[in-house]
């Protein structure tokens, strides 16, 4: 005869005062949201319009920061509270200068703009395959020691 003990699991306890998962991702979302729109939006030959969006967004992300718990905060409470709040304020702040100051571009300066941002997006391309290759590479010659006949 078989004696087998089941235990039941405990279920941790619930955490009071904190989010709901979906909730603690939200000033993420909107902050991250509001870049990609900028983005869209300069990607689009509406430079201004785009980065005064982005500028709001990094200023509503310190906002979120400084006014928000921790538990509702995802992604957006990265380091202490003051260090995240300056950083987001010093970035947001730099967008709107640059977006405020720079001059409109006639058509000339948008091609050469569009010419250095393909170029750019070709760099990071480029690097991100050379560095999936050489992890692969590295992955290869890891397994490889394991499974080589002896």
């Amino acid at each position: 005869m078989s004696t087998e003990v089941r235990r039941r699991r405990r279920r941790p306890p619930a955490r009071r005062g904190t989010a709901p998962h979906w909730l603690a991702r939200l000033p993420y979302l909107i902050v991250l949201s509001g870049v990609a729109v900028g983005l869209v939006l300069c990607s689009f030959h509406y430079f201004r319009k785009g980065t005064v969006l982005i500028a709001a967004a990094l200023l509503i992300g310190a906002l979120a920061r400084l006014v928000l718990p921790e538990s509702q905060l995802g992604m957006l409470a990265v380091r202490s509270r003051s260090i995240d709040c300056w950083t987001l304020v010093f970035l947001g702040e730099a967008v709107a200068f640059v977006s405020l100051s720079v001059p409109p571009m006639n058509r000339a300066g948008l091609g050469v703009a569009a010419a250095f941002g393909v170029l750019i997006a070709c760099l990071f391309v480029a690097r991100g395959v050379r560095f999936l290759l050489a992890k692969r590479r590295r992955s290869v010659a890891r397994h490889g020691a394991h499974h080589a006949p002896g």
